[in-house]
């Protein structure tokens, strides 16, 4: 198995974890395709831009990696995925006075993200104990959440990338992959066209990291926008290229890149308000973006998204901690979910 670390160059103090092995490995895969732009990903590396601040906010110059982007291997698949998606349980859905239900949609990758979201996911398999997501907190919202799953242990760090174990079950959502990203963003979306969308993934040595910016990758890259991203070493395919993804991310990767970004539309200041008290872990607004692995193409979805869907009020990325304890993220994200909402009300969001 590969391994790499980029350390993250901070201007501020940050809260360390402590590393294991996997997360150095998906945080950048220098030599396996990356490309011409440093990496910038699952460590919580980012690119500058401004951010609106928060209890602390972070300054970050990237990394040293200079390695050059490898060939992809000739293009002969599809977009569709082979994930069968979650099943519902029957739990009805809220209808507010306006006759519509107001959705909100929570995505996770690799874990804590995936644990901490369980309790939203009305997938009986995922989620025995029951959905909680029904007009959640009586805020007048549905919550659902979407993520993938690691066999056999559920720990994808003792599986090798490319693994099922590693990269997530083709049968369960948002396997750690371009493709199968794009494929089961856009059905999950389009299904319930969430009035807020909060996507969540894995980072480094960090807490819990609201992420200012999404995009603006490939400032040494003015070819292929599908090198602006690191390798995923996954499959046949590495990169989003046009012919493997969803022509909706195609033009959101093709759109915001080489500076061209876009800026959170959570309430940052509301949820570093919220989180920061409960005293788990560091609380960082970040200067910069997801990066240019996996967590950003997910952010940058969520915030493309916002841009296309009038209904959508609110959407934007949570960096969390690889060691941050579930039992830890999980009070985190609902501190930070009942910030959004309530800076949301449903009364005066309108329908889909």
């Amino acid at each position: 198995m590969l391994h790499a670390t980029h350390p993250r160059r901070s201007t501020s103090v940050r809260f360390t974890l402590p590393r294991c092995a996997l997360a150095a490995l998906l945080a950048c895969l220098p030599g396996c395709g990356a490309p011409a732009e440093p990496p910038q990903d699952d460590t919580g590396s980012s690119t500058a831009g401004p951010a609106t601040t928060g209890v602390l906010t972070t300054s970050s110059t990237g990394d040293d990696s200079t390695a050059a982007p490898t060939t992809t291997a000739a293009v002969t698949g599809s977009t569709d995925d082979t994930s069968t998606g979650d099943t519902s349980t029957g739990d009805t859905s809220t209808t507010g006075p306006t006759g519509c239900t107001k959705n909100v949609v929570l995505m996770g990758y690799w874990p804590p993200t995936n644990e901490m979201l369980r309790p939203w996911s009305t997938d009986p398999t995922k989620n025995p104990e029951g959905w909680i997501g029904a007009d959640w907190k009586g805020h007048g919202y549905d919550v659902h959440a979407f993520f993938p799953e690691f066999p056999p242990d559920g720990d994808p760090t003792n599986d090798d990338i490319g693994d099922d174990g590693a990269v997530g079950s083709p049968d369960h959502d948002l396997r750690v992959d371009y493709q199968a990203t794009s494929a089961d963003f856009w059905r999950l979306v389009d299904t319930y066209q969430p009035v807020i969308l909060v996507t969540t993934s894995r980072g480094g040595d960090i807490g819990w990291e609201l992420e200012a910016l999404e995009g603006g990758h490939g400032m040494g890259n003015p070819g292929d926008p599908a090198m602006d991203w690191a390798s995923d070493n996954y499959e046949a395919v590495h990169f989003p290229t046009q012919a493997t993804i969803e022509p909706r991310s195609w033009d959101a990767i093709t759109t915001y890149r080489q500076g061209n970004t876009l800026p959170s539309q959570l309430p940052l200041p509301a949820i570093a308000a919220a989180t920061e008290p409960l005293g788990l872990t560091s609380v960082v607004v970040d200067q910069g973006t997801s990066g240019n692995f996996l967590s950003g193409f997910l952010g940058l979805h969520g915030l493309y998204y916002n841009q296309q869907a009038p209904h959508n009020v609110a959407a934007g990325h949570i960096h969390v901690g690889f060691g941050l304890p579930v039992a830890d993220a999980s009070a985190l994200i609902e501190a930070t979910l009942d910030a959004v909402l309530q800076a949301h009300p449903a009364a005066e969001v309108e329908c889909p």
